[in-house]
């Protein structure tokens, strides 16, 4: 990336939608432990990490578009958008043998995108 703005921006952005990903697993964990109320914030979060996704995919489209970032991981946000909405349709249609998995490639690939945001290889990799 041509400034470390771009750069700042993805840190947080990637931070913030993968910790919301690990609040809405602790939600459904809640739940599965017997706490019902729990089911109503797993239900709300889900539109929160889904917006969320949406704006993080964003950042990393206007980084590739404007600071010379690798495209790779606007794909991968774009295919976490679909993944989140068909994880919220197999939710409300409690197809849980689909939805528990996916939620778990879901935070795997949040994760991933965070890490590689602070990995100082990128950092380097963007600066060319």
């Amino acid at each position: 990336m041509r400034t470390p703005t771009w750069q700042g921006v993805l840190r947080a952005v990637t931070t913030l939608v993968t910790l919301d990903a690990f609040a809405q697993a602790m939600f459904a964990g809640r739940f599965m432990a017997g706490s019902y109320d729990a089911l109503d914030a797993h239900a709300a979060n889900a539109a929160v990490l889904f917006a969320g996704i949406v704006v993080m995919t964003g950042c990393f489209a206007g980084a590739w578009r404007f600071a010379g970032a690798s495209g790779w991981q606007a794909g991968v946000g774009l295919a976490l958008i679909v993944t989140a909405g068909v994880q919220i349709a197999l939710g409300y249609r409690m197809v849980l043998a689909v939805h528990i998995p996916l939620g778990v490639l879901l935070v795997a690939g949040l994760l991933t995108l965070t890490v590689r945001a602070w990995s100082p290889v990128a950092a380097v990799e963007a600066g060319r």
